[in-house]
């Protein structure tokens, strides 16, 4: 089993940027205001956008590494990790693709590489096949196209349906001390440095739990294997392993699921957990770098 959906059976078991001040036209031709996602760096731009419950600060040693060569835009996803919720959690990834479309129409970008790590990287995808010619390459961070995959390799939509029913109503269920004891739990199993582990946790806590069940629930339902030739974008595809998820197992898994893409490169990062940039910072670095290689101008 990899480490990509460890907190959510964790759960499941415990039931167990400165952005610029101009706006930007809506559809309906009033003015709607442009995102304030924080902006860093200069050369060809790229979006950052982090996975379920977290934050933008999952992304602070590219800041330093990444920023004088790339100018790196930090999605905050409502919702998650102290900002504020907007809307239906149910509509989180149609809200958050057009919210990050609208940052960079008001940041002038026609095209941007994307980074995306988790549901960060789920959501890459529906953007990527939604509208490709906004993106110019796509790097999926230890993400599955039908996250059930995992636990199920015959696994639908319909056939979870029940059981992501019962999840995010057993998350939105909890009580403020049984959610942050789960979440303690799963992060043993995202993130192998126990460093790292109370600063993904009060990303958690922080988090409106509405949005991260529903968010859960989205990513438990959503199959995307059969838009992926939709994803025109050449795509990367850095996987985590482990010795509980070992590359043997793993990559497979992983190619299977991408079979339907055009373009597809697997990179399969060695002793680490889901958090790759966290576990093994310098080959995640490495791997990102190569997969933005033909980004760069």
């Amino acid at each position: 089993m990899t480490s990509s959906l460890r907190l959510l059976l964790s759960c499941a078991a415990l039931i167990s940027l400165n952005a610029a001040p101009a706006q930007a036209a809506g559809a309906s031709g009033e003015p709607m205001s442009c995102p304030d996602f924080e902006i860093v760096g200069q050369g060809p731009d790229v979006v950052l956008v982090p996975g379920l419950g977290s934050s933008p600060e999952v992304w602070s040693d590219l800041r330093e590494s990444f920023a004088g060569s790339y100018r790196l835009h930090l999605v905050h996803i409502a919702g998650f990790a102290g900002r504020s919720p907007v809307g239906d959690p149910a509509d989180l990834l149609e809200r958050s693709r057009a919210e990050i479309i609208r940052h960079l129409d008001c940041q002038g970008v026609a095209r941007a590489a994307y980074v995306g790590h988790s549901l960060g990287g789920f959501l890459g995808l529906t953007l990527a096949a939604a509208q490709p010619s906004r993106i110019d390459r796509l790097v999926v961070v230890d993400s599955l196209p039908f996250f059930p995959l995992i636990f199920d390799p015959a696994a639908t939509p319909e056939r979870v349906a029940r059981q992501a029913e019962a999840m995010r109503s057993a998350l939105l269920a909890q009580d403020a001390a049984s959610f942050a004891a789960s979440q303690r739990v799963g992060v043993q199993s995202l993130v192998r440095d126990p460093a790292y582990h109370e600063k993904v946790v009060g990303w958690s806590l922080a988090s409106d739990r509405a949005t991260f069940a529903g968010a859960v629930h989205k990513l438990m339902t959503t199959d995307l294997r059969s838009r992926l030739a939709e994803v025109k974008p050449p795509v990367t595809i850095i996987i985590a392993a482990n010795r509980f998820a070992p590359s043997t197992l793993v990559e497979p898994l992983y190619r299977d699921a991408y079979r339907g893409l055009e373009q597809a490169e697997f990179r399969v990062i060695e002793e680490s957990y889901h958090f790759v940039m966290f576990d093994q910072p310098e080959r995640f670095r490495e791997a990102l770098r190569a997969a933005l290689a033909s980004h760069k101008e």
